[in-house]
Protein backbone atom coordinates (compact mmCIF):
# COMPACT_ATOMS: atom_id res chain seq x y z
CA UNK A 1 0.00 0.00 0.00
CA UNK A 2 1.40 3.38 -0.99
CA UNK A 3 1.83 6.28 1.41
CA UNK A 4 -1.02 8.21 -0.16
CA UNK A 5 -3.39 5.28 0.25
CA UNK A 6 -2.50 4.54 3.86
CA UNK A 7 -5.36 4.60 6.34
CA UNK A 8 -3.39 6.78 8.76
CA UNK A 9 -4.37 10.46 8.52
CA UNK A 10 -0.68 11.52 8.79
CA UNK A 11 0.10 9.81 5.47
CA UNK A 12 -2.74 11.35 3.48
CA UNK A 13 -1.92 13.99 0.90
CA UNK A 14 -4.39 16.49 -0.54
CA UNK A 15 -3.90 17.77 -4.07
CA UNK A 16 -5.06 21.36 -3.42
CA UNK A 17 -3.10 23.82 -1.31
CA UNK A 18 -6.37 25.20 0.08
CA UNK A 19 -7.52 21.86 1.52
CA UNK A 20 -8.68 22.22 5.10
CA UNK A 21 -9.30 25.95 4.73
CA UNK A 22 -11.70 26.09 1.78
CA UNK A 23 -13.97 23.37 3.15
CA UNK A 24 -15.28 22.50 -0.29
CA UNK A 25 -13.54 19.12 -0.69
CA UNK A 26 -13.61 17.53 2.76
CA UNK A 27 -12.58 14.07 1.46
CA UNK A 28 -9.84 15.20 -0.90
CA UNK A 29 -7.05 13.63 1.17
CA UNK A 30 -8.59 10.13 0.90
CA UNK A 31 -7.92 7.75 -2.01
CA UNK A 32 -10.92 7.69 -4.33
CA UNK A 33 -11.75 4.03 -3.64
CA UNK A 34 -11.93 4.90 0.06
CA UNK A 35 -14.22 7.84 -0.69
CA UNK A 36 -16.61 5.53 -2.55
CA UNK A 37 -16.64 3.03 0.32
CA UNK A 38 -17.36 5.85 2.75
CA UNK A 39 -20.30 7.08 0.68
CA UNK A 40 -21.78 3.62 0.20
CA UNK A 41 -21.50 2.97 3.94
CA UNK A 42 -23.10 6.36 4.66
CA UNK A 43 -26.14 5.46 2.56
CA UNK A 44 -26.32 1.94 4.04
CA UNK A 45 -26.21 3.37 7.57
CA UNK A 46 -29.03 5.83 6.82
CA UNK A 47 -31.19 2.97 5.50
CA UNK A 48 -30.20 0.40 8.13
CA UNK A 49 -33.46 0.65 10.08
CA UNK A 50 -35.50 -0.50 7.06
CA UNK A 51 -36.08 -4.20 6.52
CA UNK A 52 -35.73 -6.11 3.26
CA UNK A 53 -33.60 -3.60 1.34
CA UNK A 54 -30.88 -4.77 -1.05
CA UNK A 55 -27.34 -3.71 -0.23
CA UNK A 56 -26.52 -0.52 -2.14
CA UNK A 57 -23.92 -0.67 -4.89
CA UNK A 58 -21.98 2.41 -5.96
CA UNK A 59 -20.78 3.71 -9.31
CA UNK A 60 -17.83 6.07 -9.25
CA UNK A 61 -17.65 9.31 -11.18
CA UNK A 62 -16.25 8.99 -14.73
CA UNK A 63 -13.84 11.83 -13.90
CA UNK A 64 -12.37 12.48 -10.43
CA UNK A 65 -11.02 15.98 -11.13
CA UNK A 66 -12.11 18.96 -13.27
CA UNK A 67 -15.63 17.54 -13.35
CA UNK A 68 -17.75 20.51 -12.25
CA UNK A 69 -19.58 22.42 -14.99
CA UNK A 70 -20.56 25.30 -12.71
CA UNK A 71 -18.68 27.27 -10.05
CA UNK A 72 -19.73 30.37 -8.15
CA UNK A 73 -16.83 32.45 -6.85
CA UNK A 74 -17.25 35.40 -4.46
CA UNK A 75 -15.55 38.78 -4.23
CA UNK A 76 -14.63 40.39 -0.92
CA UNK A 77 -12.45 43.13 0.46
CA UNK A 78 -9.42 42.64 2.68
CA UNK A 79 -10.05 43.53 6.31
CA UNK A 80 -8.10 44.64 8.16
CA UNK A 81 -6.47 46.33 5.15
CA UNK A 82 -3.15 44.97 3.88
CA UNK A 83 -0.80 47.28 1.92
CA UNK A 84 -0.95 46.49 -1.78
CA UNK A 85 -3.97 44.16 -1.55
CA UNK A 86 -7.57 45.21 -1.10
CA UNK A 87 -9.61 42.60 -3.00
CA UNK A 88 -10.11 38.85 -2.77
CA UNK A 89 -11.78 36.48 -5.22
CA UNK A 90 -12.49 32.86 -4.38
CA UNK A 91 -14.58 30.76 -2.01
CA UNK A 92 -16.07 31.31 1.41
CA UNK A 93 -14.32 29.20 4.05
CA UNK A 94 -16.60 26.74 5.77
CA UNK A 95 -18.54 28.42 8.58
CA UNK A 96 -17.09 31.89 7.86
CA UNK A 97 -19.64 33.48 5.56
CA UNK A 98 -18.23 37.02 5.78
CA UNK A 99 -14.72 35.98 4.70
CA UNK A 100 -13.31 35.19 1.28
CA UNK A 101 -10.50 32.74 0.66
CA UNK A 102 -8.37 34.06 -2.21
CA UNK A 103 -8.18 31.00 -4.46
CA UNK A 104 -4.92 30.31 -6.26
CA UNK A 105 -6.04 26.91 -7.51
CA UNK A 106 -9.15 24.76 -7.72
CA UNK A 107 -9.26 21.29 -9.29
CA UNK A 108 -13.04 20.92 -9.60
CA UNK A 109 -13.68 23.09 -12.72
CA UNK A 110 -11.43 23.09 -15.78
CA UNK A 111 -7.71 23.91 -15.32
CA UNK A 112 -8.26 27.36 -16.87
CA UNK A 113 -10.43 28.50 -13.93
CA UNK A 114 -7.46 29.53 -11.76
CA UNK A 115 -5.90 31.75 -14.48
CA UNK A 116 -9.35 33.26 -15.01
CA UNK A 117 -9.59 34.21 -11.32
CA UNK A 118 -6.14 35.75 -11.43
CA UNK A 119 -6.99 37.76 -14.56
CA UNK A 120 -10.28 39.07 -13.15
CA UNK A 121 -8.67 39.87 -9.80
CA UNK A 122 -5.95 41.85 -11.58
CA UNK A 123 -8.59 43.62 -13.72
CA UNK A 124 -10.59 44.72 -10.68
CA UNK A 125 -7.50 46.07 -8.94
CA UNK A 126 -6.25 47.80 -12.08
CA UNK A 127 -9.64 49.40 -12.81
CA UNK A 128 -10.27 50.08 -9.10
CA UNK A 129 -13.72 48.45 -9.13
CA UNK A 130 -14.56 47.87 -5.44
CA UNK A 131 -15.74 44.51 -4.08
CA UNK A 132 -19.06 44.33 -2.27
CA UNK A 133 -18.87 44.50 1.52
CA UNK A 134 -21.82 42.60 2.99
CA UNK A 135 -21.45 44.34 6.37
CA UNK A 136 -21.38 47.89 5.05
CA UNK A 137 -23.60 47.13 2.02
CA UNK A 138 -21.17 49.03 -0.20
CA UNK A 139 -19.13 48.13 -3.28
CA UNK A 140 -19.94 46.60 -6.66
CA UNK A 141 -18.34 43.22 -7.37
CA UNK A 142 -20.27 40.30 -5.85
CA UNK A 143 -19.77 37.04 -7.77
CA UNK A 144 -18.04 35.48 -10.74
CA UNK A 145 -20.02 32.53 -12.13
CA UNK A 146 -18.45 30.04 -14.54
CA UNK A 147 -20.44 27.47 -16.52
CA UNK A 148 -18.62 24.95 -18.70
CA UNK A 149 -19.90 22.40 -21.17
CA UNK A 150 -17.87 19.22 -20.81
CA UNK A 151 -18.91 17.48 -24.03
CA UNK A 152 -18.78 20.63 -26.15
CA UNK A 153 -16.31 23.55 -26.40
CA UNK A 154 -18.67 26.12 -24.85
CA UNK A 155 -18.03 28.17 -21.71
CA UNK A 156 -19.84 31.01 -19.96
CA UNK A 157 -18.63 33.68 -17.56
CA UNK A 158 -21.08 35.85 -15.61
CA UNK A 159 -19.96 38.83 -13.52
CA UNK A 160 -22.56 39.66 -10.87
CA UNK A 161 -22.44 43.21 -9.51
CA UNK A 162 -24.65 45.62 -7.60
CA UNK A 163 -25.60 48.85 -9.35
CA UNK A 164 -23.39 51.36 -11.12
CA UNK A 165 -21.25 51.22 -14.23
CA UNK A 166 -18.16 49.08 -14.66
CA UNK A 167 -15.57 49.08 -17.49
CA UNK A 168 -17.18 46.34 -19.57
CA UNK A 169 -14.76 46.29 -22.49
CA UNK A 170 -11.69 45.80 -20.31
CA UNK A 171 -13.52 43.09 -18.32
CA UNK A 172 -14.19 41.15 -21.52
CA UNK A 173 -10.53 41.57 -22.50
CA UNK A 174 -9.40 40.30 -19.10
CA UNK A 175 -11.62 37.22 -19.33
CA UNK A 176 -10.68 36.29 -22.90
CA UNK A 177 -6.97 36.76 -22.18
CA UNK A 178 -7.07 33.85 -19.73
CA UNK A 179 -10.14 31.76 -20.44
CA UNK A 180 -11.83 30.37 -23.61
CA UNK A 181 -15.25 31.88 -22.89
CA UNK A 182 -17.79 31.61 -25.70
CA UNK A 183 -20.21 33.99 -23.98
CA UNK A 184 -19.77 36.64 -21.27
CA UNK A 185 -22.59 38.30 -19.34
CA UNK A 186 -23.12 41.00 -16.72
CA UNK A 187 -25.72 40.31 -14.05
CA UNK A 188 -27.12 42.74 -11.51
CA UNK A 189 -28.09 41.88 -7.94
CA UNK A 190 -28.93 44.92 -5.83
CA UNK A 191 -30.65 42.87 -3.11
CA UNK A 192 -29.20 42.43 0.36
CA UNK A 193 -29.25 38.64 0.03
CA UNK A 194 -25.79 37.34 -0.84
CA UNK A 195 -26.59 35.12 -3.83
CA UNK A 196 -25.33 34.87 -7.39
CA UNK A 197 -28.90 35.14 -8.71
CA UNK A 198 -29.31 38.26 -10.85
CA UNK A 199 -32.34 40.52 -11.24
CA UNK A 200 -31.27 41.41 -14.77
CA UNK A 201 -28.77 40.08 -17.27
CA UNK A 202 -26.83 41.83 -20.06
CA UNK A 203 -24.99 39.84 -22.72
CA UNK A 204 -21.53 41.32 -23.33
CA UNK A 205 -20.34 38.79 -25.91
CA UNK A 206 -21.63 35.59 -27.47
CA UNK A 207 -25.14 34.11 -27.52
CA UNK A 208 -25.86 34.42 -23.78
CA UNK A 209 -26.10 30.66 -23.19
CA UNK A 210 -24.14 27.43 -23.58
CA UNK A 211 -25.31 24.12 -24.98
CA UNK A 212 -24.35 20.82 -23.39
CA UNK A 213 -24.84 17.32 -24.79
CA UNK A 214 -25.44 14.12 -22.84
CA UNK A 215 -24.45 10.96 -24.71
CA UNK A 216 -26.17 7.64 -24.05
CA UNK A 217 -25.60 4.21 -25.51
CA UNK A 218 -28.75 4.58 -27.62
CA UNK A 219 -28.90 8.31 -28.31
CA UNK A 220 -28.07 11.84 -27.18
CA UNK A 221 -29.83 14.87 -25.76
CA UNK A 222 -28.82 18.53 -26.12
CA UNK A 223 -29.50 21.03 -23.35
CA UNK A 224 -29.47 24.77 -23.82
CA UNK A 225 -28.34 26.23 -20.49
CA UNK A 226 -29.05 29.88 -19.75
CA UNK A 227 -27.21 31.76 -16.98
CA UNK A 228 -29.69 30.87 -14.24
CA UNK A 229 -30.90 27.49 -15.50
CA UNK A 230 -30.48 24.46 -13.26
CA UNK A 231 -28.29 21.69 -14.61
CA UNK A 232 -26.57 18.97 -12.60
CA UNK A 233 -23.04 20.18 -11.89
CA UNK A 234 -21.24 17.00 -12.98
CA UNK A 235 -21.96 16.47 -16.68
CA UNK A 236 -20.29 13.07 -17.09
CA UNK A 237 -21.70 11.84 -13.77
CA UNK A 238 -25.15 13.03 -14.82
CA UNK A 239 -24.73 11.13 -18.07
CA UNK A 240 -24.13 8.02 -15.94
CA UNK A 241 -27.11 8.69 -13.64
CA UNK A 242 -29.59 9.58 -16.36
CA UNK A 243 -28.28 6.73 -18.50
CA UNK A 244 -29.10 4.31 -15.69
CA UNK A 245 -32.65 5.69 -15.47
CA UNK A 246 -32.95 5.50 -19.26
CA UNK A 247 -31.90 1.83 -19.21
CA UNK A 248 -34.40 1.05 -16.44
CA UNK A 249 -37.17 2.84 -18.35
CA UNK A 250 -36.43 0.89 -21.51
CA UNK A 251 -36.39 -2.32 -19.48
CA UNK A 252 -39.94 -1.54 -18.30
CA UNK A 253 -41.18 -0.83 -21.84
CA UNK A 254 -42.93 2.20 -20.35
CA UNK A 255 -45.77 3.80 -22.31
CA UNK A 256 -46.32 6.69 -19.86
CA UNK A 257 -43.73 7.96 -17.38
CA UNK A 258 -44.18 10.80 -14.88
CA UNK A 259 -41.29 13.02 -13.81
CA UNK A 260 -42.13 14.71 -10.52
CA UNK A 261 -40.03 17.73 -9.49
CA UNK A 262 -38.72 17.74 -13.07
CA UNK A 263 -36.78 21.02 -12.89
CA UNK A 264 -35.55 22.03 -16.33
CA UNK A 265 -36.48 18.62 -17.72
CA UNK A 266 -33.08 16.97 -17.41
CA UNK A 267 -34.41 13.53 -16.52
CA UNK A 268 -37.62 13.76 -18.57
CA UNK A 269 -35.75 14.64 -21.77
CA UNK A 270 -33.25 11.85 -21.14
CA UNK A 271 -36.08 9.33 -20.72
CA UNK A 272 -38.11 10.52 -23.71
CA UNK A 273 -36.08 8.31 -26.02
CA UNK A 274 -36.91 5.23 -23.93
CA UNK A 275 -40.59 5.82 -23.06
CA UNK A 276 -43.73 6.32 -25.09
CA UNK A 277 -44.48 9.61 -23.35
CA UNK A 278 -43.07 11.58 -20.41
CA UNK A 279 -45.05 14.13 -18.40
CA UNK A 280 -43.13 16.43 -16.06
CA UNK A 281 -44.31 18.75 -13.31
CA UNK A 282 -42.28 21.57 -11.75
CA UNK A 283 -43.21 24.56 -9.59
CA UNK A 284 -40.54 26.93 -10.98
CA UNK A 285 -41.91 28.70 -14.10
CA UNK A 286 -38.44 29.48 -15.48
CA UNK A 287 -37.45 25.82 -15.22
CA UNK A 288 -40.64 24.76 -17.03
CA UNK A 289 -39.80 27.21 -19.82
CA UNK A 290 -36.29 25.70 -20.07
CA UNK A 291 -37.77 22.18 -20.24
CA UNK A 292 -40.15 23.11 -23.05
CA UNK A 293 -37.42 24.94 -24.98
CA UNK A 294 -35.05 21.97 -24.69
CA UNK A 295 -37.76 19.54 -25.81
CA UNK A 296 -38.19 21.69 -28.93
CA UNK A 297 -34.40 21.90 -29.40
CA UNK A 298 -34.23 18.10 -29.53
CA UNK A 299 -37.36 17.66 -31.63
CA UNK A 300 -39.02 15.67 -28.84
CA UNK A 301 -42.78 15.67 -29.24
CA UNK A 302 -43.54 13.05 -26.58
CA UNK A 303 -42.81 15.31 -23.60
CA UNK A 304 -45.26 17.54 -21.73
CA UNK A 305 -44.38 19.90 -18.88
CA UNK A 306 -46.71 21.53 -16.38
CA UNK A 307 -46.01 24.38 -14.00
CA UNK A 308 -47.39 23.40 -10.59
CA UNK A 309 -46.35 21.72 -7.37
CA UNK A 310 -46.08 17.95 -7.48
CA UNK A 311 -48.49 17.54 -4.58
CA UNK A 312 -51.12 19.63 -6.38
CA UNK A 313 -50.81 17.95 -9.79
CA UNK A 314 -50.16 14.38 -8.72
CA UNK A 315 -53.77 13.16 -8.26
CA UNK A 316 -54.68 14.31 -11.78
CA UNK A 317 -51.48 12.84 -13.23
CA UNK A 318 -52.09 9.51 -11.54
CA UNK A 319 -55.54 9.41 -13.17
CA UNK A 320 -53.63 9.01 -16.45
CA UNK A 321 -52.49 5.58 -15.19
CA UNK A 322 -48.71 5.87 -15.73
CA UNK A 323 -46.64 2.70 -15.64
CA UNK A 324 -43.88 4.45 -13.70
CA UNK A 325 -42.87 7.73 -12.08
CA UNK A 326 -39.49 9.32 -11.38
CA UNK A 327 -39.24 11.19 -8.09
CA UNK A 328 -36.31 13.60 -7.72
CA UNK A 329 -37.41 15.84 -4.84
CA UNK A 330 -35.56 18.70 -3.14
CA UNK A 331 -33.14 17.82 -0.37
CA UNK A 332 -35.97 17.79 2.20
CA UNK A 333 -37.61 14.88 0.37
CA UNK A 334 -41.18 14.12 -0.68
CA UNK A 335 -43.98 16.48 0.31
CA UNK A 336 -46.40 14.65 2.64
CA UNK A 337 -49.34 15.22 0.26
CA UNK A 338 -47.36 13.79 -2.66
CA UNK A 339 -46.48 10.71 -0.60
CA UNK A 340 -50.15 10.25 0.32
CA UNK A 341 -51.20 10.46 -3.34
CA UNK A 342 -48.66 7.78 -4.25
CA UNK A 343 -49.94 5.55 -1.47
CA UNK A 344 -53.58 6.09 -2.47
CA UNK A 345 -53.15 5.56 -6.22
CA UNK A 346 -49.83 3.81 -6.74
CA UNK A 347 -48.07 3.49 -10.11
CA UNK A 348 -46.54 0.02 -10.62
CA UNK A 349 -42.95 1.34 -10.41
CA UNK A 350 -41.20 4.34 -8.86
CA UNK A 351 -37.64 5.48 -9.50
CA UNK A 352 -36.59 7.59 -6.51
CA UNK A 353 -33.52 9.82 -7.00
CA UNK A 354 -32.14 11.29 -3.78
CA UNK A 355 -29.29 13.59 -2.78
CA UNK A 356 -30.09 13.14 0.94
CA UNK A 357 -29.82 9.62 2.43
CA UNK A 358 -31.75 10.61 5.56
CA UNK A 359 -34.70 11.98 3.57
CA UNK A 360 -34.56 8.88 1.35
CA UNK A 361 -34.78 6.62 4.42
CA UNK A 362 -37.76 8.54 5.75
CA UNK A 363 -39.62 8.46 2.44
CA UNK A 364 -38.93 4.78 1.80
CA UNK A 365 -40.39 4.04 5.24
CA UNK A 366 -43.50 6.09 4.38
CA UNK A 367 -43.91 4.28 1.04
CA UNK A 368 -43.18 0.82 2.48
CA UNK A 369 -46.85 -0.21 2.91
CA UNK A 370 -47.28 -0.07 -0.89
CA UNK A 371 -43.76 -0.47 -2.27
CA UNK A 372 -40.78 -2.77 -1.91
CA UNK A 373 -37.27 -1.71 -2.90
CA UNK A 374 -35.75 -3.94 -5.59
CA UNK A 375 -32.57 -2.03 -6.47
CA UNK A 376 -30.35 0.55 -4.77
CA UNK A 377 -27.53 2.23 -6.68
CA UNK A 378 -25.37 5.09 -5.42
CA UNK A 379 -23.84 7.34 -8.07
CA UNK A 380 -20.99 9.64 -7.12
CA UNK A 381 -21.57 13.03 -8.74
CA UNK A 382 -19.33 14.91 -6.30
CA UNK A 383 -15.86 13.36 -5.85
CA UNK A 384 -13.87 14.61 -2.86
CA UNK A 385 -17.01 15.87 -1.10
CA UNK A 386 -19.35 14.10 1.30
CA UNK A 387 -22.30 14.20 -1.12
CA UNK A 388 -23.70 11.23 -3.03
CA UNK A 389 -26.77 10.53 -5.16
CA UNK A 390 -28.84 7.38 -4.62
CA UNK A 391 -31.32 5.81 -7.04
CA UNK A 392 -33.90 3.30 -5.83
CA UNK A 393 -36.20 1.09 -7.92
CA UNK A 394 -39.49 0.60 -6.05
CA UNK A 395 -42.09 -1.95 -7.13
CA UNK A 396 -45.74 -1.88 -6.05
CA UNK A 397 -46.53 -4.73 -3.66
Amino acid sequence: MSATSSSTPEARVARCRHFGTCGGCSLQDRPYAEQLSHKREKVAAALSALDGLPAPSIQGAPREWNYRNKMEFSFGDVYPPVPGSWLRLGMKPKGRWYHILDLEECHLPSPEAAPLLAAVRAWAEREKVPPYNSHKKTGQLRHLVVREAKNRPERMVVLVTTTGEIPKASFVEAVTSAYPATTILLGRNAKVSDTAVSDSMEVLTGPGHVTETLHFADGRVDYRISPQSFFQTNTLGTQLLYGLLRTWTRELKTELMLDLYCGGGGIALSLAGAAGKVVGVESNPAAVADAKANAELNGLTNCEFYGATAEFMLPALLDMRPQAAVIDPPRAGLHACAAKALLDDSPPVLFYVSCNPDALARDLAVLAPRYSVDRLVCVDLFPHTDHVETVAWLTRR
